[in-house]
């Protein structure tokens, strides 16, 4: 029996295959959020069931990550007994992550037994909620939910904090005072107040990061809006398409400004994109990623490179590490860089020529002055006849996308434009620079492998965007995935993917097999988008375009049609067409 039927009011819409969706598909964020988890989830559940096949626990594990792909999608919605399969698996995987089960490659950190029981818990949390509104508690839920949520929100993120400042660091020094260690080395044990201390301080250096992304993604929709229209992205204040009212400072916050906006805009009430605090979450987002993947973990992604044996907040941020931090930057730019060129992807514009012109020779001459910033050489023990490491760097750099373009424009001429709406001059453009800017950034080995992913990823992708039925993401917005994925494995790609994977000890016979998997991803990829691709929704008439008028620091209003029908439909009936204000 569907727990569902009892409250039919508080039913959600079923899918198109009939299915009840789940709760996390009630909300455009929740939807991307429940794509994330569906990916992350059977990626992992992958890599356990070949790395860890053999072990009780490892099975746990990919059961685990089965049920969050299926929950992910919708499936087992409304049944009284989702909630306790959720928490038994739960209880299963934290068993075998006190047991010591983990994947014979340390650098998947990613993937851990940890990482799948938080998945869970947002799992379990869908499922509690779906369960209380089907209880004839259900109306005074929807109160509560009607309430102002996102002063619930702070309250809740403040409370958090407090549990892992003070409660935590209480719990764990009653407990060193109960059982003391039997080495009797007092001096590295930590007080409770220099454990609150060194805590506080891993929060503020994360959510510093964490602003630092979204700050930057809100810079990013300014681009991606004035750019292709030739507009200055720095000398013009912000304003209200509508009325005309400057932005002020505390509606500029990126993501907390639209929060406290309610989606409308503070003089007029004109309705305001969600698909800006989207942009700036997912910005911030990646930035917080490669922070914990890349700079506080002493460059333990990183290949060649050996990891910093200290490392944390301290070692890393406080002993600043500048090596490494200037790697984080050199990625974190590249990383933008394909952000902007996906969004504009997405608005079906062009890329003006002399923004891919700053980018590449921003990417190339950064590693003349600091040749560290290219780690992988272009070729074997270059190193040891070039002699000279900006001359290496030198060489790397403009090979790397010299290779990104020859890679990106016959990918974009095999599959004939057909993960994009636009035009296709647009879109060659659009990966060919993109990847020119991974070959710089990573190397010419990266180039041809984040292609790979890109062409494995496309089909999931655009499968379930078909599902769904909105738009296929452009290929641009799949590769800078592919960039996010392979940063995080970059060292395990290269120290276990040869000589199979593209890398700088790739055989020969491995370049063989290399071209062989890129001709029939290629193949594969052309027939899978000529049966399952969407139809494109038709380009927006110069008149009926989106007059958003972006700002370099916070929230954008206005809409734009780039996260598919349903809502391009809906913020153009709450957004008339109207002359922009300057």
């Amino acid at each position: 029996m569907r727990v569902y039927d009892a409250t039919p009011d508080v039913q959600d819409a079923e899918s198109p295959l009939g299915t009840p969706r789940c709760w996390l598909h009630r909300c455009l964020p929740g939807e991307y959020l429940a794509m994330t988890l569906a990916l992350h989830a059977g990626l992992g559940a992958m890599l356990w069931g070949l790395g860890a096949w053999q072990q009780l626990s490892g099975m746990a594990v990919v059961a685990a990550g089965v049920w969050i792909v299926g929950r992910a999608a919708g499936a087992c919605s409304g049944y009284w007994f989702t909630p306790l399969v959720t928490a038994g698996l739960a209880v299963a995987v934290y068993a075998a992550w006190q047991a010591g089960a983990a994947l014979p490659y340390e650098s998947l950190a990613i993937f851990s037994p940890g990482v799948f029981l938080a998945m869970l818990a947002m799992i379990l949390a869908a499922d509690l909620v779906e369960l209380t509104l089907s209880w004839p508690l259900a109306p005074v839920v929807s109160r509560w939910l009607r309430m102002n949520w996102h002063r619930l929100v702070v309250w809740a993120f403040a409370l958090a904090v407090v549990v892992y400042l003070v409660v935590i660091p209480t719990a764990h020094w009653i407990f060193e005072s109960l059982h003391p260690p039997k080495s009797g080395r007092v001096l590295e044990e930590l007080s409770l107040a220099e454990q609150a201390r060194l805590r506080s301080t891993e929060v503020l250096a994360a959510l510093w990061f964490f602003a630092l992304g979204g700050t930057i993604g809100s810079f990013l929709n300014v681009v991606a809006y004035r750019m292709p229209r030739g507009e200055s992205i720095i000398f013009r204040r912000s304003r209200c398409p509508q009325c005309g009212t400057p932005i002020i400072g505390r509606d500029n916050v990126p993501i907390v400004g639209w929060l406290l906006l309610g989606g409308r805009c503070r003089a007029c009430q004109a309705a305001i994109s969600v698909r800006y605090p989207i942009v700036e979450w997912i910005a911030a987002a990646l930035f917080l990623l490669l922070y914990f993947v890349e700079l506080i973990s002493g460059g333990a992604n990183i290949p060649v490179r050996d990891p910093n044996h200290y490392h944390g907040v301290v070692w890393i941020i406080f002993y600043t590490k500048w090596d490494l931090v200037g790697l984080y930057l050199y990625h974190g730019f590249a990383l933008s860089a394909l952000l902007a060129w996906a969004l504009i992807d997405i608005d079906r514009q062009r890329v003006p020529a002399r923004a891919k012109w700053v980018v590449g020779a921003t990417l190339l001459l950064l590693p003349f002055i600091w040749p560290s910033l290219l780690p992988v050489p272009a070729i074997t023990h270059a190193a040891e006849w070039i002699g000279q490491p900006w001359l290496n760097a030198g060489v790397t750099g403009p090979l790397g996308g010299a290779v990104g373009v020859v890679v990106g424009w016959l990918t974009a001429w095999a599959l004939q434009t057909s993960l994009s709406s636009g035009d296709g001059a647009s879109t060659t453009g659009h990966l060919t620079s993109s990847l020119a800017i991974v070959g710089m950034t990573l190397g010419w080995q990266a180039a041809i492998s984040l292609t790979l992913l890109a062409l494995v990823l496309s089909p999931a992708a655009v499968g379930f965007m078909h599902w769904r039925r909105r738009l296929p993401p452009p290929l641009t917005a799949i590769l800078l995935a592919a960039f996010v994925l392979h940063l995080v494995t970059w060292r395990w790609t290269t120290n276990h993917g040869s000589p199979w994977w593209p890398c700088h000890t790739t055989s020969v016979s491995g370049w063989i097999v290399v071209t062989m998997g890129y001709a029939g991803l290629l193949t594969a990829n052309r027939q899978f988008l000529s049966r399952w691709s969407c139809t494109a929704l038709p380009v927006a008439a110069p008149e009926m375009a989106p007059t958003t008028d972006a700002h370099a620091a916070g929230t954008l209003i206005a809409p734009s049609p780039i996260f598919g029908s349903e809502l391009a439909d809906e913020v153009h009936r709450a957004t008339p067409p109207t002359k922009n204000v300057s």
